[in-house]
């Protein structure tokens, strides 16, 4: 069964800012964040799927203005905010694991699947 994580104020979340949480799958402790975009707000796993890092190295920064754009600071792999696909760096044509996310009463309500997609294994 999916695991739902809530993270409340979400409504204080700007245009370009993330918020990083932490959820169990398999016994570990892994991360994930919601990022704000003009458009709304999104859900991915903070990991990168060319080198299986944290994207943000721990600075819980995830966006590149001048490109809209979220991106690794482990090497500059570049990913479209709204749907993760990278499209320019070492990772090109893959993309972010993406969560489902509902907005309730200025909360996030994340869903995280108990297992990854095959191709992030």
């Amino acid at each position: 069964m999916p695991q739902r994580v809530r993270i409340e104020k979400i409504d204080e979340l700007k245009v370009g800012e993330a918020r990083r949480f932490d959820y169990e799958r398999g016994g570990e402790r892994q991360e994930g964040f919601v990022f704000r975009s003009a458009t709304g707000l999104v859900a991915y796993r903070n990991w990168c799927p060319h080198w299986g890092v944290d994207l943000d190295i721990g600075t819980g920064k995830f966006y590149a203005k001048k490109v809209d754009r979220l991106y690794c600071r482990n090497h500059g792999a570049l990913f479209r905010v709204h749907d993760g696909y990278c499209d320019a760096g070492p990772c090109a044509s893959m993309s972010l694991e993406a969560f489902e996310l509902v907005e309730e009463e200025g909360a996030a309500v994340i869903e995280v699947p108990d297992l990854p997609p095959a191709i992030y294994r």
